[in-house]
């Protein structure tokens, strides 16, 4: 495996790892609701570019949370990592557009204390009191963070300002993230698993999120700094990933403390792209390991939501085993970290395995229900059991589907996959339930 790693290490180093390839010619990316979840609005001097939560079936109308609000960064900042790798394939002005409206919303709240606050509420108003929504070092932050990295790799004119007020963003919050982890202290064992002390209450998942956004921003400011802090959560996550090649639960990176969940673990990819960024081959074969032989095992137990790893003596043991609700946010970070590991090693299994991961949004899922619908851009919101799918299309499963069609669709030896499982499904439309 070395071998191999050095063989394509070298010529994919500087491709352009979070800008996908040109779209197909049959792309079935739509972002007309997307578009319709979009709304700018000016406050003062400055347009800022909202994305409505919540969409409700049957006529998709916009609906605002009474106490969390009607915005909110977690879902423009996904709606911003999209607009970003979708530019340089897709260039015109309004996609520009919503890449500036949207990045001013991310600035627009940043709190004194240089972490975000999450929610908007109408007026509008900055809500500073929900619990998900004051300005701490958690999910929304990190996702800013991540987002804004994004813009920075971004060459466009007329975007030189953003840089460098979102460089300035960036520094405070890469400041932030030093103090995290002030001593390494002992392992705490939860079921006996121990996990790192710094990611028993952080999570090994937000660490996944913060080293996406480190290793972009490596690329355009490659310090000392950032890349002891890329190491340093690198190797924290190492000394979570648990199981082998023959042993449950097959290198799985449990999202936080010993309790695995699909969606939002993003650590494989993590590992891969911060790996490759900094020809550091120990996070590359970790995350190859939980795509190689975890991701198979998660298709073939027709996919999964949740587990508790437990150790008793040498043995880890699964507990509260959950295969729904499924969702397309637990999807695309298993299809990104497959495209990453193709990307890395050229082996078309990876591809494939990314091909067969996206097909879930087709009706390759246990209700065999298609999620996501090529004619109007919808997603549903999730799967709860073979007979129960949940019809409302919000930001979330929108967007994290639009941004898993978009990576694999550049990929031909993955959408292909994809295509021929679209070919079978037509052939057979009764074990589908199409939205249209």
């Amino acid at each position: 495996m070395k071998k191999l790693l050095l063989l394509y290490f070298l010529p994919f180093f500087f491709t352009a790892c979070s800008a996908p390839g040109d779209p197909p010619s049959d792309s079935l990316v739509n972002t007309a609701h997307l578009e319709h979840l979009y709304e700018a609005d000016t406050i003062g001097d400055t347009r800022l570019g909202a994305i409505w939560i919540y969409s409700e079936a049957p006529d998709y109308r916009l609906v605002a949370d009474a106490d969390e609000g009607f915005t909110c960064v977690d879902d423009v900042a996904r709606a911003l990592v999209f607009y970003c790798r979708r530019y340089p394939s897709n260039p015109p002005p309004e996609v520009l557009d919503k890449i500036r409206t949207l990045t001013e919303f991310l600035l627009y709240m940043q709190a004194d204390n240089g972490f975000f606050y999450n929610f908007l509420l109408p007026g509008p108003k900055v809500n500073k009191t929900h619990r998900n929504s004051e300005a701490v070092a958690g999910w929304w932050s990190w996702r800013a963070f991540w987002a804004l990295s994004e813009v920075n790799l971004v060459a466009a004119d007329g975007l030189a300002d953003l840089h460098s007020r979102n460089r300035t963003v960036l520094d405070t919050l890469v400041v932030k993230m030093q103090a995290l982890c002030p001593a390494e202290g002992e392992p705490i064992a939860f079921d006996g698993l121990p996990v790192p002390a710094c990611l028993a209450d952080l999570g090994a998942d937000q660490v996944g999120v913060i080293m996406i956004g480190l290793a972009n921003y490596y690329r355009v400011n490659p310090s000392e700094a950032i890349k002891r802090l890329l190491l340093s959560f690198g190797e924290q996550l190492l000394d979570t990933q648990q199981g082998d090649a023959q042993n449950w639960p097959y290198y799985a990176f449990p999202s936080w403390r010993n309790y695995w969940h699909a969606w939002g673990n993003s650590q494989a990819y993590a590992l891969l792209y911060s790996g490759r960024t900094l020809r550091h081959e120990p996070f590359i074969q970790a995350g190859l390991n939980e795509v190689r032989y975890f991701y198979p095992y998660c298709l073939e137990e027709g996919f999964l939501n949740g587990f508790k790893v437990v150790k008793e003596a040498d043995s880890l043991l699964m507990q509260e085993y959950q295969q729904f609700p499924q969702i397309a946010y637990a999807i695309r970070p298993m299809a990104f970290a497959s495209l990453e590991a193709f990307s890395i090693t050229g082996d078309t299994t990876y591809a494939v395995t990314a091909g067969r991961l996206a097909s879930w949004l087709f009706g390759n899922n246990p209700a065999e229900q298609e999620m996501y619908d090529p004619l109007s851009g919808r997603t549903f919101d999730g799967i709860n059991s073979p007979t129960d799918v949940n019809h409302n299309s919000g930001a979330e499963s929108t967007i994290e589907a639009l941004l898993c069609l978009q990576a694999v669709e550049a990929v031909p030896e993955a959408w292909k996959v994809v295509k021929a499982f679209l070919e079978k499904r037509e052939k057979a439309p009764q074990l589908t339930n199409p939205q249209h």
